[in-house]
């Protein structure tokens, strides 16, 4: 019998298609993608402008040393001799923020992280891990944390007050993964009577806390339920007093890739890490999520992060090579003053620029930095380009 070489291939290529639909599938499940899919669907950039694109770009570090001063002083060496290469729009090194664990404090790290921040490098905010807790017995522990941080200067500003942001351990904010990692419904509501201004954990793909929204900066208010954030409110709510928290989001976006073990496409959520360090190709990426709030289409908020003190490989991902040449090719591509500004910005500042933002406000974004949240105590001049290069 004549074989029908055409029959096969075309058989062949049916039964192809349908396993790597199944296999897609089965990946989308099992990496819990099918939390936000239907808003990135419907997600689509939308940044069109004919003025500058001012893109802030933001370093979230879930910075967690386990007490080793010695590799924090390391790290601090590594980190000034990194930022002292490299510049934004207004001459401004890199800023690092720095979300130091509240339950793992030691003085000498936390004095380490204090002349970063007076050198002004960045600026440190508050982590957190907790389980099984309940606001009654998660409200000391927090104010216990935000007194020996503010011991240092961090977490008040100039008028005395208590501001800060917030990143949740394992990404647990308000009982989303569990009681395992958290057991609090009603943890916004917390840390907004405790002085928090925002939250910067997500995005947390694979994870039962990733939000339904993507690509988005938004206000979130409490109810008694977990995962309250799950519903997106303007950020005006924050100028009202009806929502409790900003939830600042970083890049979550789709992209293909020749990895036949990745099915031909990978999810880049801004993790810098050893197995997915930066590169110029997803800074590329970052820029193209085009994250904004509604009113100022021009400002582009680049939100990463990385654990970039955990381990050697951590720490070289985060200050070597490979994260030296994403943020030179951030510098050449993206900040040419015509088309593109770059600005070096600090959780604190990016909650300011966003709320800044959503009131519509005009035109350049220097008037904004600082405020309405100011300077903490412990920080230094705002451009202080002649300090990056002193090392310990």
């Amino acid at each position: 019998m004549k074989v029908s070489w055409r029959r096969v291939v075309i058989t062949g290529a049916v039964w192809l298609g349908v396993l790597y639909g199944v296999a897609t599938l089965g990946r989308m499940y099992v990496r819990k993608y099918d939390v936000f899919l239907g808003d990135y669907v419907r997600w689509s950039p939308g940044v069109a402008t004919d003025r500058p694109i001012h893109v802030f770009f933001l370093f979230v570090d879930h910075f967690e040393p386990s007490y080793d001063e010695a590799r924090v002083k390391r790290w601090s060496d590594r980190y000034r001799a990194l930022a002292a290469r490299h510049r934004d729009s207004d001459g401004r090194p890199p800023q690092h923020t720095w979300f130091y664990p509240g339950e793992q404090t030691h003085p000498g790290i936390m004095a380490v992280l204090h002349d970063l921040t007076h050198d002004g490098l960045g600026e440190v905010e508050l982590h957190h891990h907790h389980r099984n807790e309940s606001e009654q017995t998660l409200r000391p522990k927090l104010e216990t944390a935000i007194a020996e941080f503010q011991s240092h200067g961090f977490l008040k500003t100039g008028d005395g007050r208590t501001h800060f942001a917030f990143v949740h351990g394992n990404s647990g904010l308000d009982n989303s993964n569990g009681p395992d990692l958290c057991g609090v419904n009603t943890e916004l509501r917390l840390l907004r009577s405790l002085g928090a201004f925002g939250d910067f954990t997500f995005p947390s793909v694979y994870l039962d806390s990733q939000p339904p929204v993507v690509n988005s900066i938004y206000a979130a208010r409490d109810d008694d339920a977990p995962k309250s954030y799950a519903r997106r409110l303007p950020l005006s709510a924050l100028s009202d007093g009806s929502a409790d928290l900003m939830i600042f989001q970083g890049p979550l976006v789709f992209a293909l890739t020749w990895n036949p073990v990745h099915l031909f496409f990978d999810l880049d959520d801004g993790n810098i890490h050893p197995s997915v360090p930066a590169s110029p190709r997803r800074v590329d990426r970052w820029i193209g999520a085009g994250i904004h709030v509604p009113q100022r289409p021009d400002w582009l908020f680049v939100k990463v992060f990385t654990h970039g003190v955990s381990s050697d490989a951590d720490e070289d991902v985060t200050l070597g090579a490979s994260f030296d040449t994403a943020l030179s090719h951030l510098e050449r591509r993206y900040n040419d003053g015509q088309r593109y500004v770059l600005h070096y910005v600090t959780a604190r500042e990016a909650y300011n620029l966003a709320r800044a933002a959503a009131s519509g406000a005009p035109g350049d974004p220097a008037p904004y930095w600082d405020q309405p949240i100011s300077r903490y105590l412990a920080d230094g001049a705002r451009v202080a380009a002649s300090a990056v290069a002193r090392v310990n």
